[in-house]
């Protein structure tokens, strides 16, 4: 894992001194970078992490009678991701459907929800808009994705922390109450997804032509909208979902729940992105997937380090080619 990440790293680094950002020159090292990096990524998450044998069993909402009841989730998911890849609006309808459960899962288990969650998720959706506003200033994003997704983003905060407490997948150290470790978390991701940043700006990430990023502070700014809202809808509220769902089907075998959901989260992720092959590959397997896993493995400050990486270098080469 550390010589894969200080070659990937020195190479690309390289590479972007040498202005691949606006060509299509060494595209090819560029993707088997990318796939070697993410591989030994996985592989390191798997080896250090918790056992996928251990989550523990669900509560009576998520356990079905009878068998039949228990796959009926794993159909609907299987559709669903379907849709999306077939369907242009196929990730609008997922998304629905997100709000949708979670306003169902805060109504159901609305007695166990607490003042901390809801002032926690009222913050991060704060932090994410505020960081997002420039992007909207300049036409880089649309204001109303710019005020929605960090508003509906706050009650799946709730929603997921919800999800936690009976799923046990994955970890949030800020409801935890880990002061230190959320910046310990959030630091390791941004480690550990460095080099996939390098990649990212070394792919043309965010574009080539933006003449609007000039201030010192916007490269560190930027990023915390989607590394906070996207890391919500998609890794911890989405992923959470998705195997309470599927662990009753799999109750012998909850490892094959939790990859299924992994699977899930980082496709749909990189469909949404665009519904092309290239999204599909990059976006969804190379990059969504390592933030899903590492949501799963480590927790969600480490996904939310490793998403603001990914978009912060790219910004940052932005800034400096400005």
């Amino acid at each position: 894992m550390m010589v894969a990440w200080v070659v990937v790293t020195a190479t690309i680094l390289v590479m972007l001194s040498f202005g691949v950002r606006s060509t299509d020159q060494y595209q090819a090292m560029r993707h088997s970078l990318h796939a070697v990096y993410v591989a030994a990524l996985l592989w390191y998450l798997v080896r250090t992490g918790p056992s996928l044998g251990g989550p523990p069993e669900l509560s009576p909402q998520a356990a079905p009678r009878s068998r039949w009841r228990a796959w009926a989730p794993v159909g609907g998911i299987l559709l669903m991701l379907t849709l999306v890849a077939v369907s242009d609006d196929g990730i609008d309808l997922l998304l629905l459907l997100l709000i949708v459960a979670a306003v169902w899962i805060l109504w159901a288990w609305r007695r166990e929800i607490r003042l901390r969650s809801v002032g926690q998720g009222l913050v991060v959706a704060l932090v994410a808009y505020l960081a997002g506003v420039p992007a909207a200033s300049n036409g880089f994003v649309a204001h109303t994705t710019i005020l929605l997704l960090p508003a509906l983003a706050a009650p799946m905060y709730v929603a997921g922390g919800l999800l936690f407490d009976r799923t046990r997948l994955g970890g949030i150290q800020l409801l935890m109450g880990g002061g230190s470790e959320v910046l310990r978390s959030f630091l390791w991701g941004c480690l550990l997804f460095l080099p996939l940043g390098m990649i990212n700006a070394a792919e043309g990430s965010p574009g080539t032509d933006i003449a609007w990023v000039t201030e010192w502070w916007m490269p560190a700014v930027l990023p915390w909208f989607s590394g906070i809202a996207e890391e919500i809808w998609f890794r911890l509220f989405l992923l959470g979902l998705c195997f309470f769902l599927l662990r009753p089907a799999f109750s012998k075998k909850p490892a094959v729940a939790v990859i299924a959901a992994v699977l899930f989260s980082g496709i749909t992720f990189g469909l949404g992105h665009g519904r092309t092959v290239e999204r599909f590959l990059t976006t969804g397997l190379l990059y969504g997937v390592p933030m899903a896993a590492v949501f799963v493995r480590r927790d969600w400050e480490h996904a939310v380090g490793g998403h603001y990486m990914v978009n912060m270098i790219p910004w940052l080469t932005v800034f400096v080619e400005t």
